[in-house]
């Protein structure tokens, strides 16, 4: 009798321990899928971004100022301050545009950043 009830007890245990385990390998799995996703979005992006002349235009809009800021530190700051003041709707869109072209949404992942003021 008492062996039945030892086989029925270890019975449940390890069906407890498969579940548990089955749960983790599935859900490495989702994690490792949502992570070859993103890598592939942003080879697919790097790789479109060859033939295209928005990342050059995007790059040099971005870093204007610093170059402005060489012959004109006053203009340079005006636009720094007027990006600035542009809504946060706006500076989010800038960041999500700038992390499209060039692979860079990773980074910003991982980095949790707070838009706002």
């Amino acid at each position: 009798m008492w062996s039945i009830i030892t086989s029925g007890v270890v019975s449940i245990v390890k069906g407890w321990f498969d579940v548990k385990k089955s749960k983790q390998k599935a859900e490495a799995e989702y994690n490792l899928r949502i992570a070859a996703n993103e890598s592939d979005w942003d080879l697919k992006a790097i790789e479109a971004a060859k033939y295209s002349w928005k990342d050059e235009l995007i790059t040099v809009v971005w870093f204007a100022p610093l170059i402005v800021a060489w012959f004109d530190y006053e203009r340079a700051m005006a636009w720094i301050e007027f990006v600035a003041e542009l809504p946060i709707w706006y500076q989010f869109g800038m960041f999500g545009i700038i992390a499209a072209s060039f692979g860079l949404r990773w980074y910003f992942k991982q980095q949790n950043f707070k838009i706002g003021k």
